[in-house]
């Protein structure tokens, strides 16, 4: 239900956000129009400044004046009515008080959001009967629980968007709740979700807003990080969170789920105009929603012209087609009218069958019924006085005759009578406002024409009042106190004919005009407006401030999950790079280059990433930036640390040696210590390396800055790994997830994950362990990140095997995305490590050999390394796998592989482990001596460290072999030890958890791990 507040001649619709004297729509903001509201709502009561701030500008610090200018504003507006203007009392210190006449408020049934300002032209609407009815029968199947998607198509002018109004009222009467939103031409297709987020914005702040509000946050909390105004009372901590991560995908997902849940509580609209310019991300959300089966009360009512769509290649089309082809949406095809029609037309608009007479003939021959045209026609004989009004009844003007002879021939010709029969100052200001855009607001249109405010302002509005080329859409206010009306085209068609007729120059200098003030009302805020600022300056060719602009869009893509829209305003931006000088040209390059490499890594192109990073790092070598040069090759290298280790290794390479040149000490030996840092993982122990990571962390232990930071926990993280210094790799480990975390970059948050899960795990820390990654496999989940879940079911697979819940691992191991395996090398070694590992815990040894040689025939044929962690468990798990087989010679080599590979290291745990292996098999060998004596090391090197995994197997091995020399006081003590050590593992879980349950059998069968 809508709220209608009633005061004096005054009418505020409190739903559509619209103040109405009489039956004239008033031009306020609708910033005005909400403390309006509230004053109103509280006649007579004071408002304290505070609660008006949050009703108009909830969530965002403003300037004191800003309330000032719109109280003032607001009496400018009630001041039409003699002492209006003083309906409003300042209360000094308290705020402000409505002591207008008594309001009385009524409920109306609802109404569409998109109220027009020209509804009285609504009398006039004709035709469209049978579409009526279909759509009637559409609405009663969405009334009854059946989604319903429906396409209202036709020619531009064909009468869309007045259908729509039509529609609205028909389903407003059947308690149908609305979202609307409308796609734009000059930035439709690289703004991501815009029409959508307009529309959430606009419901979220009518009557009932709140609700919404609360919905968007239970199931689509995406989208409310795209409405940052309604994050009031939101825990921002937790709120961050949730949403860390977020993808396209779990947009598109939210975005369907929200609309279920708003339709199984009442009937919703969602209505999306003018999808010929729609971003390709609202499509997909279209097509999402279409292919549901869940049952709920939603129609999506999307108008589009199909020759544009078809002429463009754009989507919206094909997917009309495609869900035609699978009974998953209705057309509403708008024809042109019959001539009958528009003579029904003509008697509603005039009031008088004889004058619809003689006017329909010529004006249906010349416009074939083209509603727009008809329209046109309408206004273009009044504002001739062909027709005029006398004694309030309309009539043919004296001695005028309507025939052919004197009806325009198209609807281009009647748009330039138009234009042309205005004075000249009249057409040259339409002319700059064509430039402006959709909506044009009076400073805008001043500043293209380099005029007064006022004086432009009062020459449109005296336009709107004469001629309808242009309507008033409201006012305009920027963030630098600007407020002026603001005005649209009656159609596109005007605009577009308008903007044709600038000469070239003309233009230049206009967009140029524009682009500066639109910088100087938004100074401090541009972002908000950078894609409308980019193609200013684009369009007048000042390709610097173009760059910039086009830069920050690209951003404010990217915080909409629109990589691939970011990365077309990027490649926008190096399309128009050679107009700038060559100095200038290097540096934006590069930043350009940089920029598009983290969009393209962000939507899952890492070959298009690291192609960019490839081009921007032989860019600063031609421009001889060492820097930017060693930058890069560090970004390659980390990028592609678990997705190709050649290129890995050869751009770590490469920026260790150009590091050499480096004059700055702090970042060459930064630089220096990456590149060992990752030797260190994928090369295996160095000492040479581990000085230069403990040079590196010397040389930045003072770094406050991210990008320092991040690089210095990741070289920490691997050099603590390998010294067994498992609680400060996971303080790293920790450190580095939350860096990551607050620049937004999931890539080396996942990095990080794997590092402090691995020292969880060694730690014994496994209740944590498990919480932490079920957490993260549920987040992965709902973003739809595919590596990500993958690596979190790995992760949870490798906790199952060291619980020896082996066929929990095997599940795990095989519920990962065989896509991800083939496109990550670590993530297939992983994958075949524990499966193997598996299979070899539940004497299945055929079966692990299979996955041994699926790690070889992958090795030789990648020519790649295996990092740290997987080299460890794979060759502890080929020991145990001869030990099984009873091939002492595979299992002797595999355990020599292992100790050699962590000897030289201070990496106690895999030497331990490493040691009691080769104390098995020389056990199982009869070998009793060498296993004493490998025994004895292995007992050395532990030394109560904090080293669960290598302990409980180190006890276990001791007690056997012990017992197999008849000592059975050590053989009970390590056996004593070995349980201590496997029941504090157990505790980590609840009683009914199998890990417990499989954790406590292992004291009682010790030969199973």
């Amino acid at each position: 239900m809508s709220t209608v507040h009633a005061f004096g001649p005054f009418r505020l619709d409190a739903n559509a956000g619209i103040l109405f004297h009489g039956t004239e729509p008033v031009a306020l903001g609708r910033r005005a129009v909400a403390l309006l509201r509230v004053l109103v709502e509280k006649s007579g009561e004071p408002v304290a400044r505070d609660a008006l701030v949050e009703a108009a500008w909830a969530g965002l610090a403003i300037e004191d004046s800003n309330l000032s200018v719109q109280i003032a504003a607001l009496r400018k507006a009630l001041g039409a009515e003699p002492g209006g203007d003083r309906w409003i009392e300042t209360l000094p210190r308290r705020g402000y008080r409505f002591v207008g006449p008594s309001t009385g408020s009524s409920q109306q049934g609802p109404t569409a959001e998109r109220t027009s300002v020209v509804a009285p032209r609504s009398r006039w609407l004709v035709g469209r009967r049978g579409l009526l009815q279909k759509l009637d029968g559409t609405m009663r199947r969405m009334l009854g629980g059946e989604r319903q998607v429906a396409f209202v198509t036709g020619e531009a002018g064909i009468g869309k968007t007045s259908f729509v109004e039509m529609a609205a009222e028909q389903l407003s009467r059947h308690g149908v709740d609305f979202l609307a939103g409308q796609c734009t031409e000059r930035f439709g297709t690289n703004e991501p979700f815009l029409p959508l987020i307009d529309a959430l914005t606009t419901r979220c702040r009518g009557p009932g807003g709140s609700s919404l509000v609360e919905a968007i946050r239970s199931h689509a909390p995406t989208w409310l990080l795209q409405m940052p105004g309604f994050l009031e009372g939101v825990d921002r901590a937790a709120f961050q969170n949730e949403v860390f991560g977020a993808t396209r995908e779990r947009m598109l997902r939210e975005f369907c789920d929200l609309l279920e849940a708003l339709g199984a509580d009442r009937p919703w609209a969602l209505i999306i105009e003018d999808m010929h310019w729609s971003d390709f991300a609202t499509v997909d959300v279209l097509s999402r929603f279409a292919r549901g089966d869940r049952r709920t009360s939603i129609l999506v009512l999307g108008t589009y012209r199909p020759d544009d769509a078809t002429a463009q290649g754009h989507p919206v089309r094909r997917l009309h087609q495609d869900l035609e082809i699978h009974g998953r949406c209705s057309e509403l095809q708008l024809d042109r009218l019959s001539s009958m029609e528009v003579k029904h037309h003509l008697a509603l608009r005039f009031q008088d069958e004889e004058l619809a007479s003689v006017l329909s003939g010529p004006m249906f021959g010349r416009s074939q019924g083209q509603p727009l045209f008809i329209a046109s026609l309408v206004d273009y004989f009044v504002n001739q006085e062909s027709i005029v009004q006398i004694d309030g009844a309309w009539r043919l003007g004296s001695g005028i005759a309507i025939s052919d002879d004197v009806v325009p021939k198209d609807l281009s010709n009647l748009i330039t009578h138009r234009i042309d029969r205005l004075t000249d100052d009249e057409r040259q200001l339409l002319e700059v406002a064509s430039v402006a855009g959709s909506e044009c607001p009076a400073a805008l249109v001043a500043a293209g024409l380099a005029r007064d405010e006022m004086q432009t302002e009062e020459i449109l509005a005296e336009l709107t009042r004469r001629d309808r080329t242009l309507v008033s859409s409201g006012v305009s206010e920027w963030p630098d106190g600007t407020y002026s009306g603001s005005y649209a085209f009656h159609h596109i068609l005007y605009q577009n004919v308008l903007y044709q007729r600038l000469p070239p120059a003309r233009r230049v200098q206009v967009h140029r005009r524009m682009g500066e003030r639109l910088e100087r009302g938004y100074a401090g805020r541009t972002e908000n407006i950078a894609a409308s600022l980019a193609l200013h300056f684009e369009q007048s060719r000042d390709f610097p401030r173009a760059l910039r602009y086009l830069s920050q869009a690209a951003e404010n893509s990217a915080k909409r999950l629109g990589h691939e829209e970011a990365t077309n305003y990027l490649s926008r931006a190096l399309g128009i790079l050679d107009r700038l000088g060559a100095t200038d040209q290097y540096g934006a390059r590069i930043n350009l280059l940089r920029q598009r490499s983290w969009a393209l890594r962000s939507a899952g192109d890492l070959g298009g990433s690291v192609r960019d990073l490839n081009e921007m790092i032989a860019t600063a070598a031609a421009a001889g930036q060492l820097r930017q040069e060693v930058n890069g090759l560090l970004a390659v290298s980390r990028f592609c640390l678990h997705a190709d280790r050649r290129v890995c290794l050869h751009a770590s390479d490469e920026a260790l040696a150009k590091s050499e040149a480096l004059e700055d000490d702090a970042l060459k030996a930064l630089v220096q210590g990456s590149s060992a840092s990752i030797n260190l993982y994928l090369k295996g122990w160095s000492e040479k390396d581990a000085a230069l990571c403990q040079k590196a962390l010397q040389a930045t232990a003072e770094a406050r800055d991210h990008s320092t930071l991040i690089r210095r926990y990741g070289i920490e993280g691997i050099l603590e790994c390998w010294r067994s210094h498992y609680q400060e790799c996971r303080r790293t480990g920790t450190d580095g997830k939350r860096l990551a975390q607050e620049v937004g970059d999931v890539y080396i948050f996942v990095l990080f994950n794997v590092l402090e899960s691995t020292a969880l795990l060694h730690l014994g820390e496994w209740r944590q362990l498990q919480r932490e990654t079920v957490a993260a496999l549920a987040l992965a989940e709902r973003n739809a990140n595919r590596p990500a879940i993958a690596l979190c079911r790995l992760t949870l697979a490798w906790l199952h095997v060291e619980a020896m819940d082996f066929e929990g691992a095997r599940q795990l191991c095989e519920s990962v995305d065989e896509a991800v395996l083939d496109e990550n090398p670590f993530a297939f070694f992983f994958q075949r490590a524990v499966l193997a590992k598996a299979f070899v815990g539940m004497n299945e040894p055929q079966r692990a050999r299979e996955l041994f040689d699926d790690v070889t025939s992958r090795l030789d044929a990648d020519g790649i390394c295996l990092d740290f962690t997987i080299y460890t468990q794979l060759y502890h798990c080929l020991g145990e796998y001869g030990l099984q087989t009873g091939d002492l010679a595979q299992a002797r080599s595999s355990a020599a592989k292992l100790h050699d590979y962590a000897a030289p290291a201070p990496d106690r745990n895999h030497l331990v482990q490493a040691l009691g292996l080769l104390a098995k098999i020389a056990c199982a060998a009869g070998d009793l001596d060498e296993a004493r004596l490998q025994l004895a090391r292995a007992l050395s090197v532990l030394d109560n460290a904090d080293m669960p995994l290598a302990a409980w197997r180190i006890h276990r091995t001791a007690a056997e072999i012990y017992a197999s020399l008849g000592e059975a006081a050590e053989a009970a003590r390590h056996r004593v030890r070995f349980e201590q050590i496997i029941r504090k593992l157990a505790e980590n879980f609840d009683p009914t958890d199998k890990l417990r349950s499989s954790l406590l059998a292992a004291i009682d069968a010790p030969h199973q791990d």
